[in-house]
C-alpha cells in the first residue's frame, strides 16, 4: 500500500546524512537541525519534517535484519545410500511481470497529502542542479527500498525523480499554511554553494509567497 509518510521518513534520511541531493560528496547535514529542537520546528510549522526524522530512526530501527535462527542438525546419511540424481528441467517462456500499480493520491488523508507535497519539494529542489541522472534516481530508489518500502511507494517515487516539478509547479500545489514547510523542506534538499539551487530556492520563495523575514528565520534556524 503507497506510504508517503514513510517514504518521507527515508528521504528525510537521506538528506540529513548526505546521501540525497545537495548532500552529494559533501559532509553530514545533520547539523542543520538541532537534536531534539521540536519547539523550533513547530514555530516554522514544520510539522511532517519532525514527523519524519522520527520516522526515519524508528523504520531504521524496527528494520535491523534479526540474527539468523540456527539450521536444524540431521542426522548423516547412510554409508549405503546411494545419490538420487535431480533432473531440472529447463527455464519456459515467461511474461515479464506487470508494472507496480499507479499511486492513488486522490485517497490519501491530510497528513499523507502533506507528505507527498513535501517529498516533491525536496526531489524539485534536488534535481534543480539537473544532476538527478539515471545513476542517481537508481541509488536513491535502493536506499528507500532498503527500508521495506512496497513497490506502489517505489513506483510513486521512480515516477517523480524522473520529472522533477519546477519551483513554480511546487508553488501552486502549496496551500498558504504549508509553505513555511515546503521551503524547508526544499532548503534541507539542496547544496547553497550550488548557484542553480539558490536559484531554485529564490524561485519557490516568490512561488508560494513567503515573506522575506519568514525565509530568513528558516535559515537561520535550519541552518543554525
Amino acid at each position: 500500500m503507497f506510504d508517503p509518510e514513510r517514504l518521507l521518513g527515508s528521504i528525510v534520511g537521506q538528506a540529513m546524512g548526505g546521501a540525497f541531493g545537495g548532500g552529494r560528496g559533501k559532509k553530514s547535514k545533520k547539523s542543520m537541525f538541532r537534536s531534539g529542537d521540536l519547539a523550533s520546528k513547530a514555530t516554522l510549522g514544520i510539522g511532517a519534517l519532525g514527523i519524519a526524522m522520527a520516522a526515519y530512526e524508528h523504520y531504521s530501527n524496527r528494520n535491523q535484519p534479526a540474527p539468523a535462527a540456527p539450521l536444524p542438525a540431521y542426522p548423516p546419511a547412510p554409508a549405503y545410500a546411494t545419490p538420487v540424481p535431480v533432473v531440472v528441467a529447463g527455464p519456459g517462456p515467461s511474461a515479464p511481470p506487470p508494472p507496480p500499480p499507479a499511486a492513488d493520491l486522490s485517497k490519501l488523508d491530510a497528513a499523507q497529502s502533506e507528505a507527498v507535497l513535501v517529498i516533491r519539494a525536496m526531489i524539485a529542489a534536488a534535481g534543480a542542479d539537473g544532476m538527478i541522472d539515471s545513476e542517481e534516481r537508481a541509488r536513491i530508489v535502493a536506499r528507500t527500498s532498503d527500508g521495506g518500502l512496497d513497490a506502489e511507494t517505489r513506483n510513486f517515487l521512480e515516477a517523480e525523480l524522473a520529472v522533477p516539478r519546477s519551483a513554480d509547479e511546487i508553488g501552486a500545489m502549496t496551500p498558504p499554511a504549508l509553505v513555511n514547510e515546503v521551503y524547508a523542506a526544499a532548503l534541507l534538499a539542496l547544496d547553497l554553494d550550488n548557484e542553480p539551487e539558490r536559484r531554485f530556492l529564490d524561485r519557490l520563495a516568490g512561488a508560494t509567497g513567503l515573506a522575506e523575514q519568514a525565509r530568513h528565520d528558516i535559515h537561520r534556524q535550519l541552518l543554525a
